[in-house]
């Protein structure tokens, strides 16, 4: 597989979670799963990792754009962000990190 055939799907991959997102906003939550899958299918047909940043914007279960307080509920609960899909329940959490600062 050429390299520049992989960067073209890779920056196409990108760009539609981030349509996704926006098209979410707007309230056409359909058409937003079908961006997501389409991304998916680019990273594992031509073999390339999304980053951790857009993993963590879309639900593992439903494929729906996780937007805070539209499709995604988060608390803190004991130094942990717990992260909920509206639509189907999907629950994450992630500790939360140290800082030198704040002790």
């Amino acid at each position: 597989m050429k390299i520049k055939v992989v960067k073209e799907h890779r920056k196409r991959a990108l760009e539609l979670i981030d349509m996704a997102e926006q098209i979410v906003k707007e309230g056409d939550i359909e058409l937003a799963r079908r961006y997501v899958r389409l991304a998916l299918t680019y990273s594992s047909k031509f073999r390339f990792k999304l980053p951790l940043i857009y993993k963590r914007k879309i639900c593992r279960k439903c494929f729906v754009p996780l937007i805070p307080g539209l499709t995604e509920r988060r608390r803190i609960k004991n130094k942990v962000i717990v992260r909920t899909c509206i639509y189907c329940g999907w629950v994450r959490r992630y500790p939360v990190k140290k800082t030198d600062k704040g002790g």
